[in-house]
C-alpha cells in the first residue's frame, strides 16, 4: 500500500489529509471525516516502521500560511492513518527539525539522519544538522554521533540499502551531490565521482535491489540508480 500523508503549504494552506493506495490510480482518503491531530505542520520525516506509519518533527509554516511558529520535536503513529497516537521523545533526544526525505528503517530501528529549519518571519536563520540519532520506540533514542563527516545539510534523501544507512544530495547553502553510508551510523564513507548534478529534495528509493535518485529541484528529468555491489 502506497500512503501520502499530509503536504506543503505552497497553497497557502496546510495539508491535513492521508491517502492510501495500492496501484496509483485509485486513492482512498482515509481520514475524510477526521483531520489528522498533529496538524498544522509541513517538513516532516515520515516513514513505516514495525506495521506503522510515523510522523517526526516538522515545523508550521507562518511565511506560508496563517499559522503560529512551531518548530515540533514530536512523534506520531497510525496504524491506519486515521487514528493517532503521540510518543513524546525522553531526553536525550534530538532537536526540533525537519526537511528529511526518504526513510531509513535499518537493523530494527528508526532513523534520523540530519535535517533542519525552514526560516520562518520570525526566525529568520535556518538550522543546519548533521546528527544521527535512532530508536526502536520513538520515546528513547541513541545518539550515534553529534557530528557525522557529511556536511549539516536539509532537504536530502536517506535510505537504507545494502545493509547500510545512505545519506544523499542536499541542501546547505548550495545544492549538493554527495553520497555517503554507513553500516553502524557512526563510521561514514564518502562514495566517490557521483555522476548526477546537484540538486536536493529528489526522490530516493529502493526498488528491485537498486537504489533509485529522481529528479530533484534542479528540474533535471533524470534518473540514476545505484546497484548492489557497484
Amino acid at each position: 500500500m502506497m500512503w501520502i500523508v499530509g503536504g506543503d503549504v505552497n497553497q497557502g494552506h496546510y495539508q491535513h489529509d492521508v491517502w492510501n493506495s495500492k496501484d496509483g490510480r485509485s486513492w482512498n482518503h482515509v481520514n475524510a471525516q477526521e483531520p489528522v491531530p498533529w496538524g498544522p505542520r509541513a517538513l516532516h520525516y515520515t516513514l513505516v516502521y514495525h506495521d506503522r506509519i510515523w510522523v517526526i518533527g516538522g515545523q508550521t509554516m507562518p511565511g506560508f500560511a496563517p499559522s503560529e511558529e512551531v518548530f515540533y520535536g514530536d512523534v506520531w503513529f497510525s496504524e491506519d492513518g486515521v487514528q493517532w497516537s503521540q510518543v513524546i521523545p525522553q531526553a536525550p533526544s534530538w532537536a526540533p527539525r525537519g526537511m528529511i526525505g526518504g526513510s531509513a528503517v535499518h537493523r530494527d530501528r528508526m532513523w534520523i539522519l540530519g535535517g533542519g529549519t525552514y526560516d520562518t518571519p520570525q526566525t529568520p536563520s535556518r538550522n543546519y544538522y548533521n546528527d544521527v540519532w535512532s530508536s526502536n520506540n520513538g520515546i528513547h533514542w541513541t545518539l550515534h554521533t553529534s557530528r557525522a563527516p557529511w556536511a549539516a545539510r536539509q532537504y536530502h534523501e536517506v535510505a537504507s540499502f545494502d545493509d547500510r544507512l545512505w545519506v544523499l544530495e542536499g541542501f546547505s547553502g548550495s545544492n549538493r551531490n554527495d553520497v555517503w553510508y554507513s553500516e553502524d551510523g557512526v563510521n561514514w564513507y564518502e562514495m566517490e565521482d557521483t555522476p548526477w548534478a546537484p540538486r536536493h529534495a529528489a526522490s530516493v528509493f529502493v526498488y528491485d535491489n537498486a537504489l533509485w535518485v529522481v529528479a530533484g529541484n534542479n528540474m533535471k528529468p533524470d534518473v540514476w540508480k545505484l546497484v548492489r555491489g557497484q
